[in-house]
């Protein structure tokens, strides 16, 4: 089984979803499949358009659930017409539109569930180990996470269940060939109806699932999908947000065929590799071709399978074809060998990306055929010396990062994923950990051709929806596990499969066994990339260390040492790591506004207050000990960018993390140079605070904080010398310096040469406006999304610091307002509208496309400032790739 989904209800469960008469009217936009050309048999319809969406904020029937009964699924019944319907394109995320509210709303407390401080779920306290739990946090005297709840965890914004729907039309020349209907990923707990029938139940969040809808879908008429979720359960313990968050694609076929996610290139590469090629490196490699081909005749098949293996310039270089056959309504996996002999190597530096072109043929036509796109490459992870691509040794500098962005939450179409990868890696990261969850596609696409290696992470531990398996978590299905590798397993940015993160099983025999249990079936589906975890601690020889295949550590680094001398055998590298609790621009750090101060957690008055985890976290604390062990092959630091929920290190009125390097609209902090420096290319110098200090502070030693990677740092205020310092190796630089307004300057020297240098100055009063697209144009696809920075500058054009002007916002021509943003941890305001307040200067407004190519003026305005405007335009859509997956 590929996924775990309640299947062969429909018998008992019909026509009790969105079944014809009880739809509201029909959508705009209702797509017609077109005729397959012979060209491309396999005809693939984006359905991301043209859905209805109805909230249900008042959800009382039952409380949160991992997944429903049967008795619950047949309650299930669409709201008539005219309740509430309102129209919504995919990818969508409800959740991210509501309200703030400290207190859990009414549809999370249903039947009398609890969302107690400490928690990681609400539901019913009322016996067992729930009722145990609930007793002993009410005997601590401080309470684990920060007295959080878990609703205070997700973000402090309402959840409840939703209905979306809509039709599509299937012409009578499609009767006889497999319909298939490709759910992306639902959040969460996904119960899918065609014309009125039960096709499936899809509990996991975060894995994509495919439906057959063959024999329930009508030819020559409109059909109709409605898709009930219910994010109210909790997977994790940060935003986990709600809706159809990721594409829907109706996909026909013959009814012989690639079988989903049925293809799958091992490359290897045996003899020398021949570097400094300007296209990259090459070598030549060995090819092993599995596809997985389906036969949904009633008759047994023959067939020709033919595999063509494209390069990078579009030339075929390889193929392979052989005669099969198949048993009617069988399944079967056939391996074929070819060889590249001068390919082209994935790299970092050189994203070389191979396509293989398969072929179903019975007699001269051929039925059906798709395409795949894969890299050749090598990996090793060596215990001594670290990890290896293509040969050459890598330091992991890596990020993790949750999947919510900006505005729009975890509802991101395509391109922002690209956005936010070219964001990282500015800052000089090369690696992302998927935490604590396999994400989108296009994610991993995006990966694929910036050169961005990735730690891809499975959610749960075992065969459960619980955010942490306990003892006795069966293992017998993993159909998430597994769901997650087959469909990702061709990415070469991929490097390692995570099993799961921090599970207090992982020091177990029990964890051991079950870890097992799935490192096997994840060498069934893929055998050529190790399996780990990230671990927090319960180092023992009996849980997961006696079984994975490398060592993946969490907040350990000062036993990097220790465990490499009693685990030589693995390679050690930092699976998360501190990287610094922050807020930009703020001075101290402060519980009543729930802002940590850009120097880090301990600095201004709530340091004393802040204790044992919490306390310390620098990002050289991490880093250092990593380049100090040769064997530590890097790390994954703790975050990249600031997450909505799971908000650190203070709860309300924080509604977000204060982890990241950048914030959550993809402002930098100051931590964001430290990293930049020492994982960077090139001569680097930062200096920070502002120099926007108030009056009172003339005179008051104020302390100047440096990251730079040059070997010496010169500082003067207003031209004056305030003297020069050896910089440390993966540290800072501190001058303590008597206040006054003016300019600080920076200096950076290697070898006594100057080669960078940095200046802040008193920035004036606000004059103007300035509004940047932070992506250099979208696509008139419906979707994509540009993120607009706003700036707050005065005469010389310099952003205000202390400027928090109410921005307004106008969107015309070819899009539409998508979101608004500011990176202030503790804004309440709302994430959909058309206005935000700047915060330190900057607010950010996003913009979608319209699904027609043309020209979008966007304008802001505020009181007292003249108003801006920026023009984006948009490109049109490329035709859509009908052999696409």
């Amino acid at each position: 089984m590929i996924h775990r989904m309640r299947h062969g209800l429909a018998a008992v469960v019909t026509a009790l979803a969105c079944a014809g008469p009880i739809f509201a009217p029909a959508p705009t936009g209702a797509s017609t499949l077109k005729k397959p050309s012979s060209e491309f048999p396999r005809s693939v319809l984006l359905l991301d358009n043209g859905w209805m969406f109805h909230p249900m904020p008042d959800f009382r029937s039952w409380p949160a659930l991992p997944q429903l009964s049967t008795a619950q699924l047949k309650q299930l019944h669409c709201p008539w017409p005219g309740d509430n319907w309102q129209p919504v394109q995919l990818p969508d995320d409800y959740v991210v539109r509501g309200s703030f509210s400290r207190q859990p709303n009414p549809a999370l407390l249903a039947d009398g569930a609890q969302c107690l401080p400490g928690g990681r779920e609400c539901r019913l306290h009322a016996s067992g180990s729930a009722l145990a739990s609930a007793r002993r946090l009410a005997k601590m005297k401080h309470l684990p996470r920060h007295g959080r709840s878990a609703y205070g965890g997700h973000g402090y914004l309402p959840l409840y269940p939703a209905w979306y729907r809509r039709t599509f039309f299937l012409p009578t020349s499609d009767r006889g060939k497999s319909v298939w209907l490709n759910f992306g990923g639902v959040y969460r707990d996904a119960v899918v109806f065609v014309d009125g029938r039960l096709m499936a139940q899809h509990p996991s969040g975060y894995t994509g699932f495919r439906l057959n809808i063959t024999s329930v879908v009508r030819y020559g008429k409109q059909n109709d999908v409605a898709v009930f979720v219910d994010p109210r359960w909790f997977e994790g313990w940060w935003y986990e947000g709600g809706g159809i968050y990721r594409h829907v694609r109706l996909i026909v076929t013959g009814k012989l065929h690639v079988a989903p996610w049925g293809t799958f290139v091992i490359s290897k590469v045996p003899g020398p590799i021949q570097y400094g090629s300007p296209g990259g490196d090459r070598a030549a490699a060995q090819l092993t071709i599995q596809t997985t081909v389906r036969n949904d005749h009633e008759t047994d098949q023959r067939f020709v399978l033919a595999s063509r293996v494209i390069d990078p310039t579009g030339k075929v270089v390889a193929s392979a074809a052989s005669e099969e056959m198949l048993s009617a309504g069988q399944q079967a996996t056939f391996s074929q060998s070819a060889t590249v002999r001068n390919a082209l190597l994935w790299s970092l530096r050189h994203c070389n990306l191979y396509r293989l072109l398969t072929t179903l043929h019975v007699g001269h036509a051929a039925v059906d055929r798709k395409l795949t796109t894969f890299g050749i490459r090598t990996l090793r992870f060596d215990p001594d010396r670290g990890f290896f691509l293509d040969g050459k040794h890598v330091e992991i500098r890596g990020v993790a990062n949750h999947q919510d962005f900006p505005g729009v939450g975890i509802g991101a179409p395509d391109n922002l994923w690209a956005w936010r990868i070219a964001k990282l890696k500015a800052m000089g990261a090369n690696a992302y950990r998927c935490s604590h969850n396999p994400l989108a596609s296009a994610f991993y696409r995006a990966c694929d051709r910036m050169g961005m290696l990735v730690m891809d992470e499975n959610r749960h531990l075992g065969d459960t929806y619980y955010p942490k398996s306990a003892a006795g978590t069966p293992f017998s299905d993993l159909s998430d596990l597994n769901a997650m590798v087959l469909q990702h397993r061709n990415h070469p940015s991929i490097i390692m499969w995570s099993m799961c993160n921090e599970e207090g099983l992982q020091k177990t025999a029990y964890g051991a066994k079950l870890f097992a249990a799935m490192k096997a079936d994840v060498k069934k589906i893929d055998p050529t990339r190790p399996v780990t975890s990230a671990m927090n601690g319960g180092y023992t020889k009996v849980g997961f260390l006696s079984v994975e295949d490398i060592f993946g550590m969490n907040y350990h680094n000062p036993e990097f040492g220790q465990l490499h001398r009693e685990y030589p055998h693995l390679m050690i590298f930092g699976s998360e790591d501190v990287n610094a609790y922050s807020s930009r621009g703020a001075y101290e750090s402060r519980r009543a506004t729930a802002r940590c101060s850009e120097y880090g957690l301990g600095y201004g008055p709530a340091a004393k207050a802040a204790k044992g985890f919490f306390h310390g976290h620098e990002p050289w604390l991490s880093w250092a000990p990593v380049m100090a062990h040769p064997f530590v092959a890097g790390e994954f630091v703790w975050t990249g960018f600031d997450y909505r929920g799971e908000p650190n290190p203070y709860s309300w009125p924080a509604v977000t993390s204060q982890t990241g390097s950048l914030d959550l609209s993809g402002f930098s902090k100051p931590v964001y140079y430290y990293w930049k420096a020492w994982w960077g290319t090139k001569p680097s110098v930062y200096i920070f605070p502002s120099w926007n200090l108030s009056k009172a502070m003339i005179g008051k030693t104020v302390l100047v904080r440096c990251f730079s990677n040059c070997d010496r740092v010169k500082l003067l205020l207003n031209g004056k010398s305030l003297g020069t310092k050896d910089m440390p190796r993966d540290q800072y630089l501190d001058w303590q310096v008597p206040y006054e307004p003016g300019v600080v300057t920076a200096r950076g020297y290697d070898h006594g040469r100057l080669v960078a240098s940095y200046t802040v100055r008193a920035a004036g009063h606000p004059v103007a406006l300035r509004l940047v697209s932070e992506v250099k144009g979208i696509t008139a696809n419906g979707e994509d999304i540009a993120p607009i920075s706003v700036e707050i500058i005065d005469s010389h054009g310099e952003v205000v610091p202390s400027a928090n002007n109410l921005v307004h916002f106008t969107v015309t021509g070819a899009g539409t307002l998508a979101g608004v943003g500011n990176g202030n941890p503790s804004s309440h305001e709302p994430n959909f509208a058309s206005y935000r307040r700047a915060f330190r200067g900057l607010c950010m407004v996003l913009v979608r496309a319209a699904d027609h190519p043309g020209t979008i003026t966007v304008s802001a305005q505020a009181s007292r400032l003249p108003p801006a405007h920026i023009t984006i335009h948009t490109a049109p859509a490329a035709p859509l790739q009908r052999a696409a997956n």
